[in-house]
């Protein structure tokens, strides 16, 4: 911009304060770093994901990156509800309310569908679909169906239904939400070929369209390999792998190219991590143009649709629930998706009641007719962060996807296992950090609240889930097998845990307790039983506290009037170790059947050890497997208490 474009008020502030600075180098501020860093490597601000994607502390303008108009219509995302309510008019009240209050768009998921999570609409005939669909102008809203291995049955009868109102089905915006290959994934089995899937998607596509309907019969779904744990880069490489075999298989059964590319569609995951998530939004879209371009199509936006993760919501504090999906909303939004849907806060406690659902698209409201946010199109471009971010994704994306393709498509490498292994690999990783607590999950692993009242739901989510509707007699036997993908909340392993604890609470009145023995300071002791009474927490144990006590027999009968089975040393600098170790003896001899010391382990180990001292407590240590230890013990204890109470 040259100086006679600024206006008066831009020249003054430009001549008076931004050019007396003069302008900061990146060895500048790489020098001030080492300084703060004292002698530490640079490599320490430097994260990683799980993948092996690099974070640095700092980026650079990007240069050369202009804007890019992501999504198929200017302006802001479509806001979407899902239509869960096992009662058809049950959940056509519901929607007619989400209808009259600002969404725009709707996620019919059918019962048995994996995305109902133990619920979904029943729709047994074309009447169901009628009465769940009634009340509500179909041509004015954007509708996907979200029914698994139904989804072709479903297809006909919503067909049939726009029929019956005489609509114009070209007027329709429907996602049909067919993928196979996804199904497949998440089942480990289907009856059919490659080739007959090809040939059956053609079959009902051309149908459609002689029907009216204008494409995007197929989507290819990143929740399978989301939920079983995969990264943002296997994410998109087999949704891309999977588009990729949709267009083979369905220009094989002799769709032309363009028209198979038209019948496609793309759902991410959007979870809390709000950079990758973005990024993840802004590199599909760059990958698909890449991939027409390979495929000598001109490039053309295609419909891609977020939701928000399932897999980092959580049963407890779910109230938390409510920031996670903002910030996926939030992501995806400016990532480009053209439809969002969040999910109810309360969904992994059950089936989601009015507020649940008031709260989830009320969050997308605020998101576009308060922040403004559907205003830019691709506002991260040029920002070194995100630009960054995209590229490695991009890069490694496309690289699993080639090998992918080198191995035959998606559905062979399936039939090999080759994405479920890459996919364990990652989640094991982030398992670890969770476990851990170095991947915190607020309300859960990090500030729990043992006093949270419960929250109320429709219907309380089923303890198993079935995979999948039972099939008919006479059903043909499957043709293709693979391992199934599982599909994992990250927060599971703690809420095991604390559900353990809740019951105990709920036979006796008690939850378990372990005795936490101050040594030192009291203020110094105290910083260190914060830590560890957080972390007992997280599995639902309450502590006893006990400070002040000068002899290892005030401690010793202090433990035994605490009731309690375990004990946890609270030792602060400059504590002797003699007294570590005599506290240790002390709690032994009460009858202690675990000891636990809030210190990192050491070379005295050996020595703390013998006295008694079983597990080290610190940041970073195996949470998880400490607690699980713990918890273990106090059912056993439990388990005692209740034969010689007879039950």
């Amino acid at each position: 911009m040259s100086d006679d474009s600024l206006s008066i008020t831009d020249r003054f502030i430009t001549d008076n304060f931004i050019n007396d600075f003069p302008s900061a180098t990146l060895e500048q501020w790489r020098a001030l770093v080492a300084a703060a860093l004292k002698g530490e490597p640079f490599e320490r601000l430097v994260s990683a994901t799980p993948e092996g994607l690099l974070l640095q502390p700092l980026y650079a303008r990007a240069t050369g990156a202009d804007a890019r108009a992501f999504r198929q219509k200017p302006g802001g995302w479509a806001i979407a509800q899902r239509m869960d309510q096992p009662d058809p008019s049950a959940a056509n009240e519901s929607a007619v309310a989400d209808l009259q209050n600002g969404v725009g768009a709707l996620t019919l998921t059918i019962a048995y569908a994996p995305a109902g999570r133990g619920f979904g609409v029943e729709i047994g005939d074309e009447a169901d679909l009628a009465m769940a669909l009634s009340g509500f102008e179909l041509d004015l809203i954007s509708l996907r169906i979200d029914a698994a291995s139904r989804s072709l049955e479903i297809a006909g009868a919503l067909a049939a239904e726009a029929r019956k109102r005489r609509l114009s089905a070209a007027a329709l915006d429907v996602d049909f939400g067919h993928d196979p290959i996804g199904n497949f994934a998440r089942s480990g089995a289907t009856p059919q070929s490659p080739d007959e899937i090809g040939r059956e998607a053609a079959h009902v596509a051309r149908a459609l369209r002689d029907g009216g309907f204008a494409g995007r019969f197929l989507l290819a779904d990143g929740r399978p390999y989301h939920e079983a744990g995969a990264g943002e880069a296997q994410e998109l490489a087999y949704a891309l792998a999977a588009a990729v075999e949709y267009l083979r298989l369905l220009e094989a059964a002799g769709l032309p190219l363009e028209d198979a590319r038209d019948e496609i569609a793309f759902l991410l995951a959007a979870d809390a991590d709000l950079f990758l998530t973005l990024t993840k939004f802004r590199a599909l879209r760059r990958l698909w143009a890449q991939v027409e371009s390979a495929c000598g199509l001109k490039q053309k936006p295609v419909r891609l649709h977020a939701e928000t993760s399932f897999r980092c919501m959580t049963r407890y504090d779910p109230f938390v629930n409510i920031f996670r999906a903002a910030a996926g909303a939030f992501a995806a939004g400016l990532g480009g998706a053209d439809v969002i849907t969040v999910l109810p806060f309360t969904l992994a406690l059950g089936l989601p009641d009015a507020s649940a659902r008031r709260i989830a698209r009320n969050t997308q409201l605020v998101l576009l007719a308060e922040s403004h946010l559907g205003e830019v199109a691709d506002p991260a471009a040029g920002s070194g962060a995100f630009e960054a971010l995209t590229g490695q994704l991009c890069e490694r994306a496309w690289s699993l996807f080639q090998d992918i393709e080198k191995a035959g498509g998606l559905i062979r490498a399936l039939e090999a296992g080759t994405p479920q292994k890459q996919i364990a690999s990652v989640a094991a990783l982030r398992r670890d950090k969770i476990a851990r607590r170095v991947q915190p999950i607020t309300g859960v692993s990090a500030f729990p609240d043992l006093c949270e009242a419960p929250l109320e739901v429709l219907q309380p989510a089923p303890i198993t889930i079935e995979p999948a509707r039972p099939a008919p007699d006479g059903a043909p036997p499957n043709r293709l097998s693979c391992a199934p993908l599982p599909a994992r909340r990250d927060a599971e392993p703690y809420e095991r845990l604390r559900a353990a604890s809740d019951a105990q609470c709920a036979r006796n009145g008690a939850r378990p307790k372990i005795f936490l023995a101050l040594l030192g300071k009291q203020a110094a002791s105290l910083a260190s039983a914060r830590f560890v009474k957080s972390l007992f927490a997280t599995a639902g144990i309450e502590t006893a506290e006990s400070d002040g006590l000068e002899t290892a027999e005030a401690l010793s009968e202090a433990f035994r009037h605490s009731g309690c089975k375990e004990a946890c040393i609270c030792a602060a600098d400059p504590v002797p170790l003699a007294a570590v170790i005599a506290a240790a003896k002390a709690l032994r001899q009460a009858g202690a059947a675990k000891i636990c010391l809030s210190a990192a382990s050491g070379e005295r180990d050996d020595i703390l050890r013998e006295a008694g001292i079983g597990v080290f407590i610190h940041p970073g240590c195996d949470a998880l497997a400490i607690l699980d230890g713990l918890v273990k013990i106090s059912a056993g204890a439990d388990d005692v208490q209740r034969r010689d109470e007879g039950e």
